[in-house]
């Protein structure tokens, strides 16, 4: 059986960010990641438009900022930038492709763990595990599907090559999928597209060209000056931050920012059906739009908002008796919350996830020896994951130098109500883990809530 210090489940964002630093600390590691390349989302999630909603420069790793003169960046550059890090710092040579873990096992004898693959078993001391939150498509089920004569495909099965120049496209969805596909679906890639919401959402558009700040931050970084790049990072940070607190705080002001920042592109009218949702800003995610203010100003997409009744053979029709006509359904409904993608136990003793408490985004209670970096929900997940990273190495640093074989932190009940509640949360919340011991605010997370602190686990 292969053996190493560390074995890390996933080639993602979290993946490559735990190898470097493993590297740097001087631990051997082995990647195991069950796709044929790395990436993660960015290399699974190939739908039309797909990107990330967060400004790059605090997204990419802080050891490797990524340097352009847009804010956010496409599937593919993403993937590109995840590539190019693997391969500056040796990171590809540990990863393990087709490998998909089935089963984790600590042996208290031994106190190691044992995992299970479809490659064969490995073993390590400890286990990193990145495989991402999200699992299958959630697949609403509509009345009449099964006799409707056009295509109804989910953004997961989708592929940003297809083009649909003589089909009239209905995107369902809301969220940030929808909101990033729909202007790279609008015509000339489909005949005519409508954007179907069931309910309205908050989305803000930003034009996508990185300010002077940005700039001149880059600029310097790239001669050598670390120093304002670095603080650029803190700052956008802070300011998520404090947008996340305030819009919370204050919903009526924020309310009034969304209709300044919509009313004139749309009208009053559009305003009013498909921009007024009806929950308050940030008790969900923001979806960010690039381009769909010209396209809804074009009439290049049109927005409705109403519920699926059923589907008939050529259309969909909604309950309040309208049909749009439709050859191609693509469904950007989302997925189902799946935190840990296999069976996990410690001794005989198999772990649910469901109500574990959840330790700082990094341990779950009872389970020896095993790390589970978590970022934050409503801003760029590396500005949290990243930080716990660097404190779980802080903790087998510590292991190492006293004689320690183990590290848990104690099985408790533990009050929880998640700060976000999208479609995701809310139909998998009795799956979820119990998380706490954070502000779940990064800016302030990172200065105070991951020192070191023996005291917080149990060490034998």
């Amino acid at each position: 059986m292969p053996s190493s210090d560390v074995i890390v489940i996933g080639a993602g964002v979290t993946g490559i960010g735990a190898a470097y630093y493993l590297r740097a600390a001087g631990l051997s590691y082995t990647i195991l990641e069950a796709d044929a390349d790395l990436g993660g989302v960015w290399h699974t999630h190939r739908w039309h438009g797909a990107r990330c909603d967060s400004d790059f420069v605090k997204y990419s790793f802080s050891f490797k900022p990524f340097i352009s003169e847009t804010c956010l960046q496409s599937r593919e550059q993403i993937q590109r930038y995840l590539r190019s890090v693997a391969v500056e710092f040796g990171i590809l040579d540990h990863i393990h492709f087709n490998t998909r873990v089935t089963r984790a096992v600590f042996d208290l004898a031994e106190q190691r763990w044992i995992v299970h693959t479809s490659q064969g078993t490995f073993t390590a001391r400890f286990v990193i595990n990145g495989n991402g939150y999200f699992s299958e498509p959630y697949v609403p089920r509509f009345p009449g599907a099964e006799t409707f004569e056009g295509e109804i495909v989910h953004t997961a099965a989708l592929d940003d090559r297809r083009a649909f120049s003589d089909k009239h496209v209905v995107l369902v969805g809301s969220g940030s999928t929808a909101v990033c596909a729909a202007p790279a679906l609008a015509p000339p890639v489909s005949r005519s597209l409508v954007l179907l919401q069931r309910s309205p959402t908050y989305i803000y558009e930003i034009s996508n060209v990185a300010d002077r700040l940005t700039r001149l931050c880059q600029a310097l970084h790239a001669r050598g000056v670390t120093a304002p790049l670095t603080m650029l990072r803190y700052y956008l940070q802070a300011g998520d931050d404090l947008i996340f607190v305030g819009f919370r705080r204050f919903p009526r002001l924020a309310r009034w920012i969304f209709r300044r920042h919509w009313l004139d592109a749309v009208g009053r009218e559009r305003f009013e059906a498909h921009f007024r949702p009806r929950y308050n800003p940030w008790e969900q995610r923001i979806a960010v739009s690039i381009g769909l203010k010209e396209k809804l100003r074009t009439n290049a997409i049109v927005i409705k908002t109403g519920e699926i009744e059923r589907f008939t053979e050529r259309s969909i029709r909604l309950t309040n008796g309208e049909d749009l006509g439709c050859d191609v359904c693509i469904l950007a409904t989302g997925f189902n919350l799946n935190i840990l993608k296999f069976d996990m136990y410690v001794g005989d003793f198999k772990i649910a996830v469901a109500g574990i408490n959840f330790y700082k985004g990094i341990m779950l209670g009872g389970v020896p020896n095993y790390f589970h970096p978590f970022g934050a929900w409503h801003t760029a997940w590396t500005q949290r994951a990243e930080t716990v990273i660097r404190y779980a190495i802080k903790i087998v640093a510590y292991m190492n130098t006293h004689g320690f074989r183990a590290v848990s932190i104690e099985r408790r009940d533990v009050g929880f109500t998640p700060p976000l509640t999208p479609g995701y949360i809310t139909r998998c919340l009795s799956m979820m883990p119990s998380f706490y011991g954070t502000y779940d605010l990064p800016s302030i997370d990172n200065l105070v809530s991951y020192r070191f602190n023996r005291r917080s686990f149990n060490f034998s």
